[in-house]
């Protein structure tokens, strides 16, 4: 039996609120938030501007305005999706086509893409970077301790958001903006977002359950390796520095195979070392290539698709996908999630959620 419902969304910006007000509700015809996990997220609202009341500024609309989305159904109400800002206002008017008014903007991360930076530290953390980064940015550090102390630490001509995504990547953290909170941590992916992804209709009425519209998967050992070795040279004790990792982190999530023994298989030897990343202590070392064996991991076993939309798919989390194999039904580590809603009726409009996924097992 098919199930019919009936998308909604709240939307504010500034002191707009489109999801309250029927009048400007009525002008809403499309909103796009695409949420990531490796940058910034963005959203997009297309407004029907046909009487010019935004273009002729009778309810003005401009950049650093604040922005609040969510989306979800009716009948079991709205995820909130997004928070963030205005950059970008745009009036548009295509052949045979309604005016528009297009606004665009990003989260709180864009606040650390404003210009580049040249500085250096001695004697820090990691995460006592983000936290001077994020009282920088007006954002409220929210981070994990990465304990180790690094004798010397230097910005190059980057933006904040490069640096600390690199920073980040070093030692297996995520950067990201929640609440005007900016979080440096290790990632949440043992946490489950709580949603089945199914291509069974018989599982309409169970709760949190979406249906898939169209799902691919790609395996591929190419780039994976079994082991990491990072090599360095401490000038002080004129001794080696060197760190390995072999064990992945996390389970292969209902996979067979993990991702280093697949890429084992029929191969003399699938070991790289890394001798071009600067590291000061074997801790270090060891940091680095274990996160480096993780992210080589994580391209064994990766995915896309559409479902019904459903604001509860949060990045950086798990997410269980049924009835499509027994080799590839599981769950999933949720790297991005791009949820659409479009006014009308028929093929190609109501709520949908387009995501990439991934795993390191199969």
């Amino acid at each position: 039996m098919s199930r019919i419902k009936t998308p909604d969304f709240t939307l504010t910006i500034g002191t707009f609120d489109f999801g309250n007000d029927e009048k400007l509700k009525k002008l809403v015809n499309e909103i796009d938030v695409d949420l990531v996990s490796d940058g910034a997220s963005s959203f997009k609202v297309v407004l029907d501007d046909r009487e010019a009341p935004f273009s002729d500024l009778e309810k003005e609309i401009k950049e650093g305005m604040s922005v609040s989305i969510g989306l979800g159904y009716a009948d079991t109400g709205v995820d909130q999706l997004f928070e963030g800002i205005v950059t970008g206002v745009n009036t548009a008017r295509k052949e045979f086509q309604r005016k528009i008014y297009v606004v665009t903007g990003y989260d709180g991360l864009q606040a650390l893409t404003r210009g580049r930076k040249r500085r250096s530290w001695e004697e820090i953390k990691d995460s006592d970077l983000a936290g001077i980064i994020a009282n920088e940015c007006g954002l409220q550090p929210d981070t994990d301790d990465s304990e180790i102390i690094h004798p010397y630490v230097v910005q190059n001509n980057v933006t904040n958001l490069s640096f600390l995504m690199e920073r980040a990547k070093r030692i297996g953290f995520e950067v990201k903006v929640e609440e005007r909170r900016l979080v440096f941590k290790k990632p949440k992916r043992t946490e489950d977002c709580g949603v089945i992804l199914t291509w069974d209709g018989t599982r309409m009425k169970e709760p949190n359950t979406s249906i898939l519209q169209r799902c691919d998967f790609d395996t591929s050992t190419m780039g994976v390796v079994k082991k990491v070795i990072v090599r360095s040279y401490d000038p002080k004790t004129a001794q080696p520095i060197i760190g390995t990792a072999e064990a992945i982190d996390g389970d292969t999530m209902g996979g067979k195979t993990n991702a280093g023994d697949a890429a084992a298989a029929n191969n003399p030897d699938t070991t790289i070392q890394i001798s071009d990343q600067p590291v000061a202590s074997q801790e270090e070392a060891e940091k680095l290539a274990q996160s480096i064996l993780n992210q080589k991991a994580g391209e064994y076993m990766t995915g896309r698709g559409r479902c019904e939309g459903n604001g509860k798919l949060a990045v950086g989390r798990k997410v269980n996908i049924q009835d499509v194999g027994e080799g590839v039904k599981g769950d999933y580590y949720l790297t991005s999630a791009k949820h659409s809603f479009k006014t009308g009726h028929g093929h190609g409009f109501g709520y949908w959620t387009d995501f990439t996924i991934s795993r390191t097992g199969h």
